[in-house]
């Protein structure tokens, strides 16, 4: 194609200027246009400015890389693992309560496999009571004691607490802590 030949040079400019820019590609189109973040030296020169030496100093140093992602802590992994027994467990709690679950089973420090049996056997809103027999040094075992023909893990799921059946068993002579 042959170049026109403008009488004015302000539209020989602009011709020029846009023929000059390379064809815009699928690939290039997609990608905001990267522009390096201007630095002490570069605005003080556009805005005719007299840094000193001490800000001088400063300016030409190298600019700090981005550091990579850092990797998740362990503490918000096992939070994240608590959340996810949490909600396979309870599918239709709202987001809120699993928030308030997940917070009150993570400070309990379990391991994978015991809040596993834990929450099984209490479910899901039995972090408090899961607390207290700890306290109490109840182990899972006496979770499956029958006192009065039902199982201590149904009374505890059912309200009871924790000391009221500690009480029965001491009046039936068992003893659920454990040694």
């Amino acid at each position: 194609m042959a170049e026109p030949h403008f009488t004015d040079p302000e539209l020989t400019a602009i011709w020029n200027f846009l023929n000059s820019t390379p064809p815009a590609t699928p690939a290039l189109l997609g990608r905001p246009a990267q522009r390096r973040t201007p630095d002490a030296q570069d605005i003080a020169a556009r805005e005719g400015l007299d840094l000193g030496p001490e800000l001088q100093s400063l300016a030409r140093q190298p600019r700090m890389t981005p550091r990579a992602k850092a990797p998740r802590r362990p503490h918000d992994v096992e939070r994240s693992r608590v959340m996810r027994l949490i909600a396979k467990l309870a599918p239709t709690m709202r987001h809120a309560q699993l928030q308030e679950r997940t917070t009150a089973w993570h400070g309990l420090g379990l391991t994978t496999p015991e809040l596993k049996t834990w929450m099984r056997a209490l479910g899901v809103d039995g972090a408090a009571t899961v607390q207290a027999c700890r306290a109490w040094n109840i182990g899972f075992a006496a979770l499956d004691v029958i006192l009065d023909g039902r199982q201590v893990r149904r009374r505890l799921r059912e309200g009871a607490t924790v000391t009221a059946v500690l009480a029965l068993a001491a009046e039936r002579g068992i003893d659920l802590r454990r040694s």
